[in-house]
């Protein structure tokens, strides 16, 4: 049987060619077509792996690890700027995978060899990730490649001491011919190259500028904003120039350090004037939930369907240690099933309407949960912020059927994205959600 890597085999090969060419400043495709031709090939790489055997779970996340590496090489393409959406919010509901690579890899078991194997690769391939920061393989980016690379079978030979390894049936007595067999030289020659274009590229960069002239002040201000925006890991947040000329920042991060780092970090941009933030605080996984469920809580807001949640036992949007936690959901404007997760503070998720007939409601109908034992539980440690969230369809959720009461967020949310995505009722498929503060009496 094919290896699930083999099957990715020719998206990999164009993700390295178009990085190679955009390295060189001549794409060897516009943005648009190289998406274009990323989906085409990413449909055969699908195909050919459910031929060889594989599960749609293996399949799926196999197919975000690509995803996540490609984008990123995307976001260095020129047109990047006026290109259309990155392929992981078109396929993945996502605009995370920066993050979200990271918690899907680290959720990996033993028994998921095939899938560990495509996600290094991406990793060997240069993809960065949340660590873009880091340089080398002295870091955070590095311990991950080393500590997944040994558990795969065979694990990956260390590149930079082939030249010296004995791997070959050689007269090693005799001495070597004359070869590169020096890496480091190599290495000297890249890093002067790299040094040499690093200070190439912003010099062409603003002799464009100075050439094509000025774009409008308040676009070219909101556009530098966002590219700092875009950098903090599991964040959704937003740039806007007052009328006043002052830039105003709102949204969350999922860090509460960000809170402080994104008020410097914007600060020190060229042009910013008295900026203003709105920033408040969701950590994951409530931040990687906010992502898949946006664009389905956004659809039932505007086309007015009706969907809600809300949480009766709380007050002002806290429940202290005792309380109960009772949900309140009202069905939308038209007859649907519904799925209710409680997002703890620990990075784990129940499901409050597990059973074996999926939930259905009649238009407009009221569920209450947590009124009557068993469902019905008290607010307890570890405390901070919890998130309730509903979704709404036409047919039954039969991928969350088998879910177990309680578990842990990180495998769930990959399953809950693969179940968004590969759904048939997108139009009607829409969300709600609500976040409240646990704390001690």
């Amino acid at each position: 049987m094919a290896r699930l890597l083999d099957c990715f085999s020719p998206f990999i090969a164009f993700g390295l060619g178009l990085d190679a060419s955009i390295a060189a400043g001549q794409p060897t495709l516009p943005h648009g077509d190289a998406q274009r031709e990323a989906l085409r090939l990413l449909d055969i790489a699908r195909t050919d792996a459910k031929v060889a055997g594989a599960s749609a779970a293996q399949i799926e996340s196999a197919a975000f690890a690509m995803v996540a590496w490609l984008d990123e090489i995307l976001g260095r393409h020129p047109d990047a700027v006026d290109g259309a959406a990155p392929l992981q919010v078109q396929l993945f509901n996502s605009n995370n995978a920066h993050s979200e690579f990271f918690h899907h890899l680290s959720a990996l078991g033993a028994q998921d060899h095939a899938v560990r194997e495509v996600y290094w690769h991406a990793l060997a391939h240069g993809f960065k990730g949340q660590y873009y920061f880091e340089s080398g393989d002295e870091g955070e980016l590095g311990k991950l490649k080393d500590l997944h690379g040994r558990q795969l079978q065979p694990p990956p030979l260390e590149l930079g001491s082939l030249a010296q390894d004995r791997i070959t049936p050689q007269p090693y007595g005799v001495p070597d011919p004359r070869g590169p067999a020096d890496m480091r030289r190599r290495d000297r020659t890249v890093l002067r190259t790299g040094t040499a274009l690093a200070l190439l590229v912003p010099a062409l960069f603003l002799l464009w500028h100075w050439l094509a002239g000025p774009p409008a002040a308040g676009t070219a201000l909101t556009q530098r904003i966002d590219r700092q925006l875009a950098s903090y890991a599991c964040a959704d947040l937003e740039a806007s120039i007052d009328p006043d000329g002052r830039p105003r920042v709102t949204g969350f991060v999922s860090q509460r350090d960000d809170l402080l780092k994104v008020a410097d970090d914007v600060a020190t941009i060229p042009g910013v004037r008295a900026p203003q933030f709105d920033i408040g605080l969701r950590v994951w996984p409530h931040c990687e939930v906010f992502a898949i469920l946006k664009p389905s809580q956004a659809r039932n807001r505007q086309k007015g369907y009706g969907l809600s949640v809300s949480a009766p036992s709380a007050s002002e949007g806290r429940l202290r240690e005792g309380d109960p936690v009772r949900v309140q959901v009202v069905a939308p404007h038209h007859e649907s099933y519904i799925w209710v997760d409680y997002y703890t503070a620990d990075g784990s998720v129940m499901h409050l309407n597990t059973g074996a007939a999926p939930t259905r409601l009649r238009a407009g109908e009221t569920l209450e949960l947590g009124r009557d034992i068993p469902s019905s539980w008290l607010v307890s440690p570890p405390f901070g912020n919890v998130l309730i969230t509903v979704l709404s369809a036409p047919m039954p959720f039969s991928e969350t059927s088998d879910r177990p009461p309680y578990e842990m967020a990180s495998a769930y949310l990959l399953r809950l994205r693969e179940a968004l995505a590969a759904s048939k009722n997108s139009e009607r498929l829409i969300a709600d959600f609500i976040s409240l503060e646990t704390m001690a009496r």
